[in-house]
């Protein structure tokens, strides 16, 4: 014999069936005559969706099986809440929607209730893999029609060389003159292997960043060395003597007597000079231009003179016949430190 009613003795509307205790007397039954059983622990579910409410009663139940023998088709209702009276049950239910899904370049519609995006997403039949984005996010709660999207994200890593370049040192070298430089080791760039990652959002780059980097070839430092040591120039007599500048001029003699505009005695050594090209009281070694053909040896600006305008010196000599065989010459003049 079956003890459960069927689904038309359960749906029951604008009310609620209340729980019964069935006197056991009532349970025995004659030979005589026969009559129905009544299942008892039923429970009532009072099933709404905020308009409609249907009363279900049912033994051995659940609200899921309530809303199957409900009007509210199970395809078209989802259980929003359940909660318990002391008559049974308030069931609430919510008539689903369509969500649709965009992913791959396809999209899928999921006729569901509330769900969270993750499982509606599992109903339109999409992977996820760890790195896609999803709009709205994964744990959002659904609870309207929406629609999702999934973004496909992949990365890529390429490696390229670039140069590192050198740098410059610099050092003093007391082996070459003052003013002077030169390279003592030349310079040479590196070699650099950097490993970039390029991200792609549906397949379109969105990011590029570095990842590694490994030098497979150092740089050469380039030095240049500055000079330090001071000129010098070698006299008639063999002895070395530094200067600081030579001058190329052209030179006269005179001869006579007097005194200098400085004030000293004139005499071989001493000569006449421009001011603003060679101030009066600078030591001076004077040669020829070739600095062989003749030797007129150190010597001091001493004079002036109005025709001794810039690079132009006269040197004084002891005699007449010197100074008429020296004529005007093209001449050397350093100019001793």
């Amino acid at each position: 014999m079956n003890l459960l009613p069927s689904k038309k003795n359960f749906h029951v509307t604008r009310g609620h069936l209340k729980r019964r205790a069935i006197p056991l007397a009532a349970l025995v039954v004659t030979t005589a005559m026969t009559f129905p059983v009544i299942a008892v622990g039923m429970d009532d579910y009072a099933i709404t969706d905020g308009n409609t409410t249907e009363f279900i009663s049912m033994y051995q139940g659940d609200a899921e099986a309530a809303l199957q023998r409900s009007s509210f088709n199970e395809e078209d209702y989802s259980i929003v809440s359940i909660v318990e009276n002391e008559n049974g049950y308030d069931v609430t239910v919510k008539q689903n929607y369509h969500v649709t899904v965009t992913a791959d370049g396809k999209t899928e519609t999921v006729y569901t209730g509330d769900a969270s995006v993750s499982s509606i997403i599992r109903k339109a039949g999409i992977e996820l893999d760890e790195d896609d984005l999803v709009e709205p996010s994964k744990d959002t709660q659904i609870t309207e029609p929406t629609n999702i999207t999934v973004t496909r994200v992949t990365t890529a890593q390429k490696t390229q060389t670039q140069e590192i370049a050198y740098t410059t040192e610099t050092r003093d070298a007391s082996d070459l003159e003052a003013g002077k430089t030169r390279v003592a080791q030349k310079g040479v760039n590196g070699v650099e292997e950097i490993t970039l990652e390029y991200t792609y959002h549906d397949g379109e780059q969105v990011a590029c960043v570095q990842v590694g980097s490994q030098v497979v070839k150092e740089p050469v430092t380039e030095i240049v060395e500055n000079g330090t040591k001071q000129p010098s120039v070698t006299t008639s007599s063999g002895s070395s003597i530094s200067y600081s500048k030579v001058i190329t001029v052209e030179a006269t003699a005179y001869s006579g007597g007097g005194t200098t505009a400085s004030g000293m005695s004139a005499q071989v050594g001493r000569i006449a000079v421009d001011p603003s090209v060679i101030p009066l009281g600078t030591k001076l070694y004077i040669t020829s231009a070739d600095g062989s053909s003749w030797v007129y040896g150190t010597a001091v600006a001493a004079d002036t003179g109005g025709a001794i305008n810039g690079n132009r010196i006269e040197m004084y000599f002891n005699t007449v016949a010197e100074f008429n065989r020296f004529g005007r010459l093209s001449a050397k003049v350093y100019i001793l430190n």
